[in-house]
C-alpha cells in the first residue's frame, strides 16, 4: 500500500468532484444515501443501545456507500444491498474489522463526551440538545443566548479530542475493506495518509466550509420566499443532496492518495 502526496489545491478539486460524481449518477447515489440515513435512524431507535449503534455501524455503512460510488464509476450497477457489503459475510474478517472500527469510534466518542461533561457539568450537551433553557412564548422576543465560558471550553476540548479520531477513521474503512488489514493497522495507516496530505485536507475542509456557508445563505433567502410550512420541502432534499455530494467527495480523496487496487469487496 503506497500513499501519494498530492498538491494542496487538490483538496478543492475533491470538493467539486463530489458534485460531479453525484451529477453523473444521481439516482443510485441519492437512493443509497437515503437508505443509509434510514438505517441509522432505525438502529438509533433501539432501546439502550440506540445512542451507540449508529456510531458502531457508520464505518461499515460508509464503506458500503463508497463501494456504490466505485461500482457506478466502473460501469457496474450496484444493488440496494451494496450498502451492507461490509457486513457480509457476518463474522467474516472484513465485517469484524469494520465493526471493530465502529466500536472504537463509539467508545472514543463516549470518552470524549464524558471528559467534556466533567469540565462543564454537562452544560454543553444540554445546549446541544436544547435542554439548557426554556423556550420563550411566541410573543416574547427571543433573547440572545450566550453559552457559558465553561461550555465553550468544553466544546473546544471535545473538538481537540475528536479530531484525531476522525483523522484515524478517514480511510480506515477502505483500508479494512479493500486492503483487508486489521482495524488497528487501518487506523494507523489512515492517520499517516491524512497527515502526509494535510495541506490538501485543509483545503478540502475549507472548501466544504465555504460550500456550507454559501448554501446556508441561499437557504435563508429561499425560505424567506416560500410560504410558511413549505420550508421542509426545500430543506429536506437539499440536505440529502448535500450529504450525497459530501460522501461522493470521499472517494477521490482515497483514489488520488492511495494506490488503487482491484480487490472485490464482495469476494
Amino acid at each position: 500500500m503506497q500513499v501519494r502526496r498530492v498538491p494542496a489545491l487538490t483538496g478543492w478539486r475533491w470538493v467539486t468532484e463530489g458534485f460531479t460524481i453525484l451529477a453523473a449518477s444521481p439516482m443510485p447515489l441519492v437512493a443509497t444515501g437515503i437508505l443509509m440515513l434510514f438505517t441509522l435512524l432505525v438502529v438509533s431507535a433501539v432501546p439502550v443501545l440506540g445512542s451507540f449503534l449508529p456510531l458502531v455501524l457508520s464505518p461499515a455503512l460508509s464503506f458500503g456507500y463508497l463501494q456504490v460510488i466505485r461500482f457506478v464509476q466502473g460501469g457496474k450497477p450496484p444493488s440496494p444491498w451494496t450498502l451492507f457489503v461490509g457486513l457480509r459475510p457476518p463474522g467474516g474478517p472484513v465485517a469484524r474489522s469494520l465493526l471493530t472500527l465502529g466500536a472504537i469510534n463509539a467508545m472514543a466518542t463516549a470518552v470524549a463526551l464524558l471528559i467534556t461533561a466533567a469540565i462543564d457539568d454537562g452544560e454543553w450537551m444540554r445546549l446541544l440538545t436544547t435542554e439548557g433553557g426554556e423556550v420563550p412564548p411566541p410573543a416574547t422576543p427571543t433573547p440572545v443566548v450566550t453559552p457559558p465560558t465553561s461550555a465553550v471550553y468544553a466544546a473546544i476540548v471535545f473538538l481537540v479530542l475528536y479530531a484525531p479520531l476522525q483523522v484515524a477513521l478517514w480511510y480506515a474503512p477502505l483500508f479494512a475493506g479493500l486492503h483487508r488489514v486489521t482495524a488497528i493497522k487501518a487506523l494507523v495507516f489512515s492517520a499517516i495518509a491524512v497527515w502526509r496530505n494535510k495541506a490538501a485536507f485543509v483545503m478540502y475542509f475549507a472548501g466544504w466550509f465555504a460550500v456550507a456557508i454559501g448554501l446556508s445563505v441561499l437557504m435563508q433567502v429561499l425560505l424567506a420566499l416560500v410560504p410558511d410550512g413549505f420550508g421542509a420541502l426545500v430543506l429536506a432534499p437539499t440536505f440529502v443532496l448535500l450529504l450525497a455530494a459530501l460522501y461522493c467527495s470521499f472517494w477521490p480523496t482515497y483514489r488520488d492518495t492511495v494506490d488503487p487496487i482491484e480487490a472485490d469487496p464482495e469476494g
